[in-house]
């Protein structure tokens, strides 16, 4: 990044260090599909949750629609989470909406925990689908609408680094809890939920919210707070919350005039013939 000296990443640390914290939000994704797997042909969670089956190597056997309905409860409760973004977004802004993920994990964490019911297991894998929905939406808005031009690109690409890093941590704490007796061997890997939601919800109270969302929703004064603490170039600013103000202005003139179905209205767009 070349030219002025407010450019460099050294500059911009207070804004890099806002974005990596919420970027960490798609290791729960990570952590949850390299753990969910191997914790599910674990003896001490057959025994909570299955049904015994003399006839198998291990004396136990799981459906495969507990199967099933394991791995796509999370996937809907993610689908369902990204679609009440829209909403939240508007009335809540991007922290509040992250803490609420936060919580949602936990909430999910402790119930898959402490469950000893294929139902119970169902409601947790649900609301950790709606937090990690959460998470992976509210996450992205954030960096998008905070981070420097010229940088975004290289923090937004760092969601894909927590997802491998969370995979490849979940399955190598699932590969040494394994031998363990008893509920140990899936307790401590889903352990592994808490830690990574209080890292954010923690660190959330020391970075500020979307200066885009402060200035839609009329807090002038609040947005151009958050865009000085994360920008070093303090002349800049003022500057740059104009061209938010004149960005939004065109998005709510743009809203009201174009609709889905124009996409598939206008000239001929079939290819000239040779």
């Amino acid at each position: 990044m070349g030219g002025s000296q407010h450019d460099t990443l050294r500059a911009n640390w207070k804004c890099v260090l806002a974005c990596l914290l919420v970027s960490m939000s798609p290791f729960q994704y990570g952590v949850d599909f390299g753990l969910i797997g191997g914790i599910q042909a674990m003896i001490g969670f057959m025994k909570v949750f299955v049904y015994a089956a003399p006839n198998t190597p291990v004396g136990w056997n799981i459906s495969a629609e507990v199967q099933q309905l394991i791995g796509s409860l999370m996937t809907l409760g993610a689908m369902v989470g990204s679609g009440l973004a829209g909403p939240l977004a508007w009335k809540l802004g991007r922290k509040p909406c992250l803490w609420m993920a936060c919580i949602l994990c936990w909430a999910s964490d402790i119930i898959m925990m402490c469950t000893t019911s294929v139902g119970g297991l169902y409601a947790g894998r649900f609301l950790i689908g709606l937090a990690n929905g959460l998470f992976m939406t509210f996450s992205q808005l954030y960096i998008q609408e905070c981070s420097p031009a010229g940088y975004r690109g290289l923090l937004i690409s760092a969601f894909q680094f927590w997802t491998s890093i969370g995979t490849l941590v979940g399955t190598v704490v699932d590969n040494f809890t394994a031998p363990l007796p008893g509920k140990a061997e899936y307790l401590i890997p889903l352990g592994l939920v808490y830690i990574v939601p209080v890292i954010i919800a923690v660190g959330l109270f020391f970075i500020p919210e979307s200066p885009r969302w402060l200035a839609e929703t009329g807090k002038m004064e609040k947005a151009k707070k958050s865009l000085s603490w994360l920008r070093p170039n303090q002349d800049a600013v003022d500057g740059e919350l104009l061209n938010i103000q004149d960005a939004i202005e065109e998005s709510r003139v743009n809203s009201g005039t174009t609709v889905f179905m124009e996409m598939f209205k206008g000239s001929d767009r079939s290819y000239p013939p040779e």
